[in-house]
């Protein structure tokens, strides 16, 4: 089962193998809130920050958030042939693999209540 919670929502154990999906470290919060750090899964450093800017629509930014998702923003120049985009698409099909035995919970700094994060589409992706 796929989860999603913000930062700011204190741990449970219902929340089974926690990860952080954001691009940087939540301010205030220990390493100890969470299994993993998983910042290639978040959206890249400048489609996020054209989104926090109003510069692009939440459409435009779910369209450009799943696609690099699905065909990377990492190392598109063909330095490493092999690891096109960031290694996301094989972290994907790890945590899909994952939640098939155990609770997974995406977690981001966004706040409890807030409809436009990318860790629920985030988790369309892995459940489709």
């Amino acid at each position: 089962m796929i989860r999603t919670k913000s930062a700011e929502e204190k741990p449970s154990k219902q929340d089974g193998v926690r990860l952080y999906v954001t691009r940087f470290w939540p301010r205030g919060h220990g390493r100890d809130e969470c299994d993993a750090w998983l910042p290639n899964l978040a959206p890249s450093e400048k489609l996020l920050r054209a989104f926090l800017a109003d510069q692009i629509t939440w459409a435009a930014f779910s369209k450009e958030y799943k696609k690099e998702m699905t065909k990377g923003y990492g190392d598109e120049d063909g330095k490493n042939a092999h690891m096109r985009n960031s290694g996301q698409k094989h972290t994907l099909k790890l945590l899909k693999l994952l939640a098939k035995g155990q609770t997974v919970t995406l977690i981001c700094s966004c706040a409890p209540d807030e409809k436009h994060c990318h860790r629920h589409l985030l988790q369309a992706l892995l459940e489709d």
